[in-house]
């Protein structure tokens, strides 16, 4: 049997359900139809005895001997509701007058007649399981008729309870049997459902349960089942297996090969950390040669101090004392971008660091001939930042662009911030001087690289060290013989401060 086969027999069985639930809707809709057709034969009865009842009820009360007629109006109403067997169809019935007030009552059951209701023309409408509630609760139907005077005037109105059992009829029968009817009929479809549905699953219970045996078994197979259907799924399933052979020997090849990478970047961790040892230990020793070299300069400043300006030891003392110096202030850039330190960042506008930056090399930009420019773009956001650390690498950016135009004379330093394109800030430091040769741009930021006689190569790498320690990063641009642009990518500062955090950072020192 193909599992088209099977489907169809599937939906047969739905068809059957859906047909017992149509007789089951029938059966219901004449339950409801004959409660409305008693419903409105109590409207009839009730109508009839309105007729009689007008000639007793007035507007204002009722005319004399209303007292012994209206009695006998309910009491022939009732008798006229009276089947041909001589069985009683209703429990009650009673008039009021147009205020609620009860003027009659007949009651078969001693159950009180209800007042205290205005009568009106309408009647409310049955709700949609109203019916159903008849036939459970020991519940009949009203029916009513109002009393009107020949000017058409509402003065009151009769109505009539049907007995329950009257309500009910042959509707609990004809129900019950419904039910049964339908509920073997589900009750067989379920027991068909599930015997072909079990005939349809279990090959995909099998698929599932080998596709669970897949991440500890290699090579499984299964054999391909007579439907044509699951015999395509089947063979896409043993093509998925073979296909995850290859793939698994293709993974475990992978993972020797990042075991391999793994050990030998863990090789070269211990590498850089043996080397980090040896920075530290170069730090103490730098710190201690700094030390002495401040002793010998001291000394060598006495010495000339005391010598005689035409003595010919000066010069010999003086150069000691400038190489002392030199040496000196190289230690000291060395300790600064080797000193481990907190960055302890705020969030506050870059223009104000800048312009200090710019602002404290003025004497030397005047006696360069530089002319000096600050470019701040309105609207910038504020970022978070440690203002010290980028002081220090504006600071060292201008020095740099002054000492590159002094050399020929003088030029134009600008210092802009604008905004960037992530949403950051960026700031340029942009000179006229004679630029940088190309084979050096890829350098300019490596520790102790440098392109002057005088320079310690610790500038530069200070600069990208702060802008690093602050999330951004340093750039440069330098078309040759057109001067050179230095960038420094700040981002936007966040809705809260991120707390403090250690980073390797500038410090003091002079820019090379």
């Amino acid at each position: 049997m193909t599992l088209r086969i099977k489907l169809f027999v599937l939906i047969a069985g739905v068809i059957i359900f859906a047909t017992s639930g149509v007789t089951a809707v029938a059966l219901w809709r004449e339950v409801v139809r004959g409660q409305e057709l008693l419903a409105r034969e109590g409207v009839a009865l009730a109508s009839t005895a309105a007729s009689a009842a007008a000639h007793w009820v007035r507007p204002d009360g009722v005319d004399a001997g209303a007292e012994r007629a209206l009695p006998i109006v309910v009491e022939r109403l009732a008798s006229t509701a009276r089947s041909s067997l001589g069985q009683d169809r209703v429990d009650r019935a009673w008039i009021v007058d147009r205020r609620g007030k009860l003027l009659a009552c007949f009651s078969r059951t001693g159950e009180p007649c209800p007042e205290g209701a205005p009568p009106t023309e309408f009647r409310a409408a049955d709700w949609p399981l109203q019916a159903l509630g008849r036939l459970i609760r020991p519940e009949g139907i009203i029916a009513s008729a109002p009393i009107v005077r020949a000017g058409g005037e509402l003065v009151g109105a009769v109505s009539v309870d049907f007995t329950h059992e009257e309500v009910i009829g042959n509707a609990r029968n004809l129900a019950w049997g419904a039910s049964i009817v339908a509920a073997f009929w589900i009750l067989l479809g379920h027991v068909l459902a599930a015997i072909f549905i079990r005939r349809v699953t279990q090959p995909l219970v099998s698929l599932a349960a080998a596709a669970e045996s897949l991440a500890e078994e290699r090579g499984v197979r299964l054999e391909e089942p007579d439907d044509r259907e699951l015999a395509d799924l089947v063979r896409a399933f043993n093509h998925m297996s073979a296909r995850l052979d290859d793939r698994r020997a293709e993974n475990q090849r992978l993972i020797a090969e990042l075991e391999e990478r793994v050990a030998q970047k863990t090789r070269e961790v211990l590498r850089a950390d043996r080397l980090a040892t040896l920075g530290g230990i170069a730090a103490g020793f730098a710190h201690e040669l700094g030390n002495s070299l401040n002793v010998i300069r001291g000394y060598a400043a006495v010495t000339a101090r005391e010598l005689p300006d035409d003595s010919p030891n000066r010069p010999d003392v003086e150069a000691i004392r400038r190489e002392v110096v030199r040496a000196a202030g190289l230690i000291e850039r060395f300790l600064v971008f080797a000193r481990a330190r907190t960055v302890r960042p705020i969030v506050q506008p870059v223009e104000p660091i800048l312009r200090e930056a710019v602002e404290v090399v003025g004497p030397a930009a005047a006696q360069a001939k530089v002319e000096r420019a600050v470019e701040i773009e309105p609207g910038l956001p504020d970022v978070l930042a440690d203002a010290e650390l980028l002081r220090q690498a504006f600071l060292n950016l201008c020095v740099n662009a002054i000492h590159a135009m002094g050399e020929r004379g003088g030029g134009r330093l600008t210092a802009r911030a604008r905004s960037g394109p992530d949403g950051g800030v960026l700031v340029e430091v942009e000179d006229t001087g004679p630029g940088i040769p190309p084979g050096a741009l890829a350098h300019v930021f490596e520790p102790f690289f440098t392109t002057k006689a005088n320079g310690t190569g610790l500038g530069l790498a200070i600069v990208r060290q702060a802008a690093e320690a602050h999330g951004g990063a340093a750039e440069v641009e330098s078309p040759p013989g057109q001067g050179a642009r230095f960038r420094i990518r700040l981002p936007a500062a966040a809705a809260e401060p991120a707390p403090a955090v250690p980073a390797r950072t500038a410090g003091g020192g002079s820019p090379p």
